[in-house]
């Protein structure tokens, strides 16, 4: 985050107060926000904060909570194995491009969604993990 920050910083600073644009500048925070989003989107998993319908599933019963919990984690995981099948699928053709500014392989962009997809379902199986090998409901 904070490299986005200052890349932008540098983007602004040199458009306006140096007259001459940095080339590179919204490559670099185009790639910074990429990661970012698909970072923050594991994160998410792991910390059980990922969007969910609180206001239907917090008037269900505990058991039909814990239900809809296990539901939503295995959501979570089949979109994690489409993110990463996918993001492999695409990389060969992204290999084979480059950004205009950096001169990159485009698989550096392209890298977020499959690494993201992997640590999203790493993190969702622990979830199911842990919540299959907790005590038992009562509430059943």
């Amino acid at each position: 985050m904070a490299v986005l920050v200052g890349d932008v910083f540098l983007g602004v600073f040199s458009r306006y107060v140096l007259q001459a644009t940095f080339k590179w500048y919204d490559e670099v925070a185009r790639l910074c926000f990429v990661w970012i989003i698909f970072l923050g989107a594991a994160v998410a998993v792991r910390r059980g904060v990922h969007f969910r319908l609180r206001l239907i599933v917090g008037r269900l019963s505990p058991a039909l909570q814990a239900r809809a919990d296990t539901l939503a984690t295995l959501v979570v995981i089949a979109f994690s194995a489409l993110l990463v099948a996918g993001g492999v699928s695409i990389a060969p053709l992204a290999q084979r491009q480059m950004t205009d500014a950096l001169e990159v392989s485009m698989l550096w962009f392209y890298a977020a969604v499959p690494v993201g997809g992997c640590l999203m379902a790493f993190y969702a199986l622990r979830a199911l993990g842990h919540r299959s090998s907790g005590p038992p409901s009562s509430a059943e």
